[in-house]
């Protein structure tokens, strides 16, 4: 199941866009250290306007979050590249070193509130320089909403294990560290 349909693809993105240009709105989402202060950024009110059907929605209140959240990272983002999930991204080489060293991503996976959440992949959008899978980005972010609200109010989801994005992260993570490997000795 996925929460960023197309037409929401297409917002983000003009959003996206738009943002690049309002240097304010922009710069209010930077300044958002939680997600507290992103709920109250000019630029979060701004997508809010121009998202309700992706959040907005009866019993599922943690939308707002992963928006606010989603939001505050979008300001990081300086360019667009869809060619591989924001995982795989980080699980690439660079030289030869991983764009995000190991204990790195062992932090990322064990966030625990959306606070600490924004702040490791605020740190992860740095180490890409700013060059992100802007989409997949936002639905993992979504994902780990959702997992942390179920978390929260005891509610078991019936899924496969490689869907929890925990687990999803950590595969796309490693295989595309392995994907550089098999190139180089290809």
């Amino acid at each position: 199941m996925s929460f960023v349909k197309e037409e929401h693809k297409a917002t983000l993105r003009r959003w996206h866009n738009e943002l690049q240009e309002k240097r304010g709105l922009r710069a209010s989402l930077r300044r958002s250290k939680t997600v507290n202060d992103a709920y109250i950024a000019e630029g979060f009110r701004d997508l809010l306007m121009q998202t309700q059907s992706l959040w907005k929605i009866k019993g599922q209140e943690w939308r707002f979050t992963a928006l606010a959240v989603t939001a505050a990272l979008m300001a990081q983002v300086k360019s667009l590249d869809e060619r591989h999930s924001f995982a795989e991204q980080l699980g690439q080489k660079e030289g030869n070193r991983l764009v995000m060293s190991e204990l790195r991503f062992a932090r990322l996976s064990a966030v625990k509130t959306p606070d600490e959440l924004l702040r490791q992949l605020r740190r992860a959008v740095k180490l890409l320089n700013g060059k992100v899978n802007l989409i997949s980005l936002a639905e993992d972010v979504f994902r780990w909403c959702q997992e942390n609200n179920d978390l929260l109010n005891s509610v078991r989801r019936v899924q496969r294990p490689t869907e929890f994005i925990r687990i999803r992260w950590a595969l796309e993570y490693y295989q595309a560290g392995d994907i550089d490997k098999n190139d180089q000795q290809g």
